[in-house]
């Protein structure tokens, strides 16, 4: 709280790391399912009805294209959380990772018990939100 702009700035290079080694996977999948997307069959009839590019792109072609997205990204922020074990290491900076790697090595079964049960809570936390964006895109998807 001293220097925020010290802090983001010594956060911009870990988080470039990290964003960018899982986004060229996001984007090439919502890429090849937009592309899916835009041939259907309800795809062409919106066009051939007039519809603007940008309403038939918005609200019918990625809110159907983003479902199997979402769950790559559900997939994928694990590894995210995995990989800032490593990149908190690599550049040293103080986080739960670090406090991780330094509870296993002076053996401290309690302090890695707790935050692997953290870690297990975020991950079904991230589930739990995969699905409720679930039923959000698609209104057919119901939970009883």
């Amino acid at each position: 709280t001293e220097d925020l702009l010290r802090n983001l700035e010594m956060f911009l290079l870990p988080s470039l790391i990290l964003g960018t080694a899982l986004s060229a996977a996001t984007m090439r999948m919502t890429r090849t399912m937009m592309l899916e997307v835009l041939r259907q069959d309800y795809i062409r009839t919106a066009w051939s009805k007039g519809l603007r590019e940008q309403l038939i792109v918005v609200r019918h072609a990625l809110k159907n294209a983003f479902i199997p997205v979402v769950t790559q990204i559900g997939l994928l922020l694990p590894l995210l959380i995995g990989g800032t074990v490593i990149i908190e290491n690599i550049f040293g900076l103080p986080g739960m990772g670090q406090l991780t790697l330094d509870a296993i090595a002076k053996r401290d079964y309690a302090t890695v018990s707790g935050l692997m049960l953290l870690v297990a809570a975020g991950i079904m936390a991230i589930n739990l939100g995969v699905d409720l964006v679930y039923a959000w895109l698609d209104p057919r998807i119901h939970y009883r």
